[in-house]
């Protein structure tokens, strides 16, 4: 606190440095000096609590003295008038009256509004004491100055107050997931928070002035006029609209009038709340519901539900064909009637102690048929619970049929008398009836076996049909090729050799794309898995992406932000997405729009309960749309199928899904088509998130060039069963200087590793006789923990690979390869140096 205050200024303290728009302090001091001049005294100043004095104040009044002066107006009801303060025993002993300044004369006012307590105090000094105080018109101007003063105080803090109630409303309406606006009665926004201006791609400046018109555009603007007539007459209208985007989210609006004082309306409060999850959830619990009701009412059982305090609210139509009661009479307690009267009371029983302690229920009694006859039925129910929670969510319970069972069950616990008579009768019947049924059952399950095995050869040869097609086509060029060739040999010519070798490495080429494919259905391609982004891959992808649909297909790639990264062989992706862009592409002979996505998915207990062999977890999602032919139910079905193709003759291997499908459950992933005959399809590609860092790509090894040598004599141990491919995999390290050592199995491999001797590198088959590849290197470890290894595999074995996944110093490379690619797949591995 300063020691002058006639300028008026102020400095933040408590509650005072609140009012920092609306702080009267000049006005005060402006009142402090008219209260000093019609007072006649040398100062006056304006106290207020924890704030700065305002007025011409005593050069040097200590602050704690400056509040005690004050306090002394506070205090009393009215005015307060010390004629000399040095004889009253409140204000003797203050510096200011005792010090230099020596004052002595005093008169303070509270400074007070009617609605509360004292704002602060208005007191007048003087050096010289006053026996007579303050004339009655002294006395009167300063009441009339205090007057002034609290109002201006009274003002201020109003207007704080205001102030702060409207930023705390706007912290509320911005902190609110909800949209919020008013309308004029000229429909113009004079209100918006963040949500709504968001929500039309504005900010809250520059929605507020802009009529609702401009805001939401002609198209939806036109679907809300009618509405906002209904308001503005008086009505509280909802409605749900989607996003102006048209990306898929909804709101759930709703235009409630505001009135005036009079009852008209003076204008519309807008609220609105994102429902898209909620949307999405109805979705989901219908179709749900939808294939909960499919499965019940195919099932010849009688199938119920209940909630989960036990009303039953659901039963399928054999329910009702068995009883014949009209539908829905026996929801609640009213299947009571059903029950014999004989199993009543111990059915309600068992069934409120299973309600009570959530044990499956389950008991036998006998419900009246539509005929009026009794029949014994199994009932049995189980509790569906919330997976979080455990809290039970419904019953379910089915009613079988058993009477036939219960009353062969009494026949047996009759006396053996009785049952003797009953054979002896019975006999001959029993006999002809089970020679008969006996009879049926044997030709059932011949025509059963003859059915399963009419399936499986045509399985069978659909597959073994299309891979014969295929590899004779691919055996003629490789055949042909080579007899052309031997041919130019014996008769000395060399004329085109080449170009017949080249065709023979083309057909082999196209024989090993082939075997992938079918590897890939079956779950059995070798997978190099890196951490990938999905992101990353599709921009690699677009331009061959669009060299491959043509001008035709319009292509959109939409990705999402923030996408996790996944854990699958880049390659074998890449031909999993150009795959079915192409499929797409050849479903659209018109034209037509192709759009692949990506996105974060999470698919929970719920869905993964209802598809086979899919986790619940966290999935990166790739998702091809195009709005060609679309496919029926039954073409789904078989999409996945090996050879499977609705393609002409020629125009399609059937390779192109399964192969896709069998990448995806090699991958752990899963993948899923949706589609409509006329409005086209979706295939989603879900593979599990990687929590790790993205991989380098690696790099390309450049075409053409000769292949890489031995640098210092490297020594390379060669592990194959097969005598053909070990000598040429031999011979080709010897042509390039390595030193070689063979071994033909798995055992002699371990031996010559736990030996002592250099080697710098192990080139073995995974599939070994005996002790395989995989587990001869895992022994080895133990003596080389150094040890480079390179896989040579024509499928991924899962006793050897597990997940796929090979140590740092371990790669594979898979049959057949081309020698330049061996050899330079050798020379990266042993290039560090010897292990």
């Amino acid at each position: 606190m300063t020691s002058h205050h006639e300028s008026g200024k102020t400095r933040p303290a408590g509650r005072g440095a609140s009012l920092v728009a609306g702080d009267p302090g000049s006005d005060l001091a402006d009142a402090a000096r008219l209260a000093r001049i019609v007072c006649g005294a040398a100062f006056a100043l304006v106290h207020r609590p924890e704030a700065p004095l305002a007025g011409p104040a005593p050069p040097g009044l200590d602050p704690d003295e400056a509040v005690a002066l004050g306090a002394l107006a506070l205090a009393a009801p009215g005015l307060v008038v010390i004629p000399n303060l040095a004889r009253d025993p409140r204000t003797a002993g203050l510096s200011a009256v005792a010090g230099p300044a020596r004052l002595r004369f005093y008169a303070g006012l509270a400074l007070s509004d009617a609605d509360g307590p004292p704002l602060g105090a208005l007191c007048v000094l003087d050096p010289e004491a006053r026996a007579g105080g303050l004339t009655d018109r002294e006395a009167e101007a300063l009441k009339t100055l205090a007057g002034q003063a609290a109002r201006e105080l009274g003002l201020a803090r109003a207007l704080a107050e205001t102030r702060a109630d409207r930023d705390g409303l706007r912290s509320i309406t911005e902190s609110a997931p909800a949209l919020m606006a008013a309308l004029d009665r000229d429909e113009v926004c004079r209100f918006a928070n963040g949500n709504f201006s968001r929500w039309y791609g504005l900010t809250p400046a520059e929605a507020v002035g802009r009529p609702l018109r401009a805001i939401v555009g002609e198209a939806f603007y036109a679907v809300r006029r009618p509405l906002l007539a209904r308001a503005f007459a008086g009505e509280t209208v909802s409605f749900e609209t989607p996003h102006p985007g048209d990306d898929g989210r909804h709101a759930l609006v709703r235009y409630v009038p505001h009135r005036g004082p009079d009852g008209a309306v003076l204008d519309l409060h807008l609220l609105g709340v994102d429902i898209t999850a909620e949307k999405a959830a109805r979705a989901a619990l219908a179709d749900s519901a939808l294939k909960f009701r499919a499965i019940a009412e195919s099932m010849p059982q009688m199938v119920w539900s209940t909630l989960p305090d036990g009303y039953h609210d659901y039963y399928n139509p054999r329910w009702y064909e068995f009883t014949g009661m009209p539908e829905g009479s026996t929801d609640g307690e009213g299947w009571n009637a059903i029950f014999h009267p004989g199993e009543q009371q111990e059915a309600w029983r068992r069934w409120r102690r299973s309600l009570a302690t959530g044990e499956p229920y389950e008991i036998e009694y006998r419900l009246r048929r539509h005929d009026g006859v009794y029949r014994w039925v199994l009932g049995r129910a189980v509790p569906i619970r919330d997976p979080e929670t455990g809290a039970i969510e419904r019953w379910f319970g089915t009613c079988t049929d058993i009477d036939d069972q219960v009353r062969a069950r009494e026949t047996l616990a009759r006396s053996r008398e009785e049952l003797e008579a009953q054979v002896a009768e019975r006999t001959a019947a029993l006999a002809e009836a089970n020679a008969r049924l006996t009879a049926e059952m044997e030709e059932r399950a011949r025509i059963e076996e003859a059915l399963r095995q009419s399936q499986k050869m045509e399985a069978v040869g659909q597959l073994t049909g299309g891979i014969a097609h295929d590899f004779n086509n691919l055996l003629t060029g490789i055949v042909g090729s080579l007899d052309l060739m031997q041919t130019r040999i014996n008769e000395g010519r060399t004329q085109n050799l080449t170009r017949y070798a080249g065709l023979a490495m083309a057909s082999a080429q196209r024989a090993a794309a082939l075997t992938h494919r079918l590897l890939a259905f079956s779950r059995r391609q070798p997978l190099e898995a890196r951490a990938v982004d999905a992101n990353r891959l599709m921009s690699a992808m677009d331009e061959l992406l669009r060299r491959s649909l043509g001008e035709r297909v319009q292509l959109e790639v939409v990705v999402a932000g923030g996408l996790w990264l996944t854990l699958c062989d880049p390659n074998q992706l890449e031909n999993a997405i150009l795959n079915l862009a192409i499929n797409a592409r050849d479903a659209m002979p018109e034209g037509g729009r192709l759009t692949i996505e990506t996105a974060n998915a999470h698919l929970d207990d719920a869905y993964a309960s209802r598809e086979i062999g899919v986790r619940a977890g966290q999935y990166v999602c790739v998702s091809v749309t195009d709005t060609g032919s679309g496919m029926p139910p039954d073409v789904i079905a078989r999409a996945f199928d090996p050879f499977f193709t609705t393609k002409p003759l020629g125009q399609g291997t059937g390779l192109g899904l399964s192969m896709i499908y069998g990448f995806a459950k090699q991958s752990d992933g899963h993948v899923r088509i949706y589609s409509e005959v006329g409005t086209g399809t979706t295939v989603k590609l879900y593979l599990p998130r990687h929590l790790g860092q993205a991989a380098d790509e690696p790099g390309e090894t450049a075409a053409g060039l000769p292949a890489p040598r031995a640098e210092r004599g490297e020594t390379v141990l060669v592990v194959e069963d097969d005598a053909t491919v070990r000598a040429l995999v031999g011979e080709t390290l010897t042509e390039l200087g390595y030193r070689v050592i063979e071994a033909p199995d798995g055992r002699t491999g371990l031996r010559i590793l736990q030996a002592p001797g250099r080697i710098d590198l192990v080139v073995t088959d995974v599939g070994l006789p005996g002790l395989n590849g995989r587990r001869m290197v895992d022994e080895a470890l133990a003596g080389r923990p150094g040890l480079r290894v390179l896989f040579i595999t024509g499928y991924a074995e899962n006793a050897a690979f597990g997940n796929g996944h090979l140590a740092p110093s371990m790669r594979m490379i898979t049959k057949p390869f081309a020698i330049e690619a061996f050899a330079a797949k050798v020379r990266a591995m042993i290039e560090p140096g010897p292990a």
